[in-house]
């Protein structure tokens, strides 16, 4: 049960690595997102710049045009009046017969007697309408693409913000994930640490009850190896402090925290609680009390393979402390299929 909670990690916290994962997905479609609408921002900003700028240049040609106009309708009216003074009267008739100066203009070309002179005035004029009138046009249809790149520029400016705000909300989202996992993974181990408290605390109570009816302060096993064993060592002291050695990594002929090997840490969490043994399997399993499988408690010995090769610290529900290997390190383990034996050191 303890190996298992150790070593599998709970559904909701994988659950919670997978959500985050495809949160930070999104937040970087979102930054993507947010990258293509402030180019979109710039561009309709450009435009618009550019848009007011030939507007402006539209505008101006606009007024030397209708400058241009004037000028050549004043030179008109001068001559048909000096043609009035000369006596044409048909000159009267159709300045009082035209609605507006653009037919007044037409009929005078109709009546075809005008000077060449005359009718370079006319053709001047008309010349200039035709160039006011496409100015006009012009400047008007360059004023509503302004409106429009004003309307385009301020829409990819809502956009950008929209992205901003998207943006912000999915980072929110992935810290609160980060915050939840962080919280779920640290009542996992909080459940962890007082199930194993609760474990140890048994297997303390139930050894000092048998260590009171013990008289003797050594071992001499029927293995015939005596090893000396403090009245203060308790098998629950040998599962706590295997258990602060969790992740030590594997060092061939290793006893020390910086690597260990099965012997060698077996050997080192023994001598921690004031109980020398041998840095070796074999010798090992000569030592202490043997052991039946179905009777094995927290701190016996579990020994495998034959000849012995490896060894490993039970610490209940089937499960073992051991220096498992070469990149596997100190961990948790079910009982392997090659058992060979027990021993039980602190009786």
């Amino acid at each position: 049960m303890l190996g298992q909670a150790a070593l599998a990690e709970p559904p909701a916290i994988t659950k919670a690595k997978s959500e985050a994962e495809a949160l930070q997905e999104r937040v970087d479609e979102l930054g993507h997102q947010l990258e293509v609408a402030a180019e979109e921002y710039n561009y309709a900003k450009a435009k618009l710049a550019d848009t007011k700028e030939q507007a402006k240049k539209t505008q101006a040609l606009l007024t030397k045009a209708e400058q241009d106009l004037e000028v050549a309708r004043g030179v008109l009216t001068e001559r048909l009046v000096e043609m009035y003074k000369e006596g044409q009267t048909g000159v009267l008739d159709t300045l009082v017969g035209s609605s507006s100066f653009s037919e007044l203009v037409n009929r005078l070309d109709m009546m075809k007697r005008l000077s060449e002179q005359d009718a370079k005035l006319v053709a001047d004029v008309s010349a200039y309408e035709e160039e006011v009138s496409a100015r006009k046009a012009e400047l008007a249809k360059q004023l509503e693409e302004e409106k429009t790149f004003t309307a385009d520029a301020k829409a990819a400016e809502i956009k950008v913000q929209e992205q901003l705000t998207a943006n912000e909300k999915a980072l929110a989202g992935k810290e609160a994930q980060i915050a939840q996992l962080q919280k779920e993974e640290a009542a996992r181990q909080a459940k962890l640490a007082a199930e194993a408290k609760k474990r140890a605390d048994a297997a303390k109570k139930k050894a000092a009850q048998e260590l009171a009816k013990k008289k003797a302060s050594t071992l001499n096993t029927s293995r015939g190896v005596k090893v000396s064993v403090p009245e203060s060592a308790s098998t629950s002291d040998v599962v706590a402090v295997a258990m602060q050695y969790l992740g030590s990594p594997y060092v061939w002929a290793g006893a020390s925290p910086s690597g260990f090997d099965c012997s060698g840490f077996v050997m080192y969490v023994y001598r921690k609680v004031g109980v020398n043994l041998p840095h070796s399997s074999r010798l090992q399993y000569g030592v202490g009390q043997p052991v039946s499988r179905s009777d094995l408690r927290p701190g016996d010995l579990v020994f495998f393979f034959s000849p012995i090769s490896h060894v490993g610290i039970y610490i209940g529900d089937g499960k073992m402390i051991n220096a498992a290997g070469t990149g596997k390190g100190v961990r948790i383990d079910s009982i392997w299929g090659s058992y060979s034996g027990a021993s039980r050191i602190i009786p």
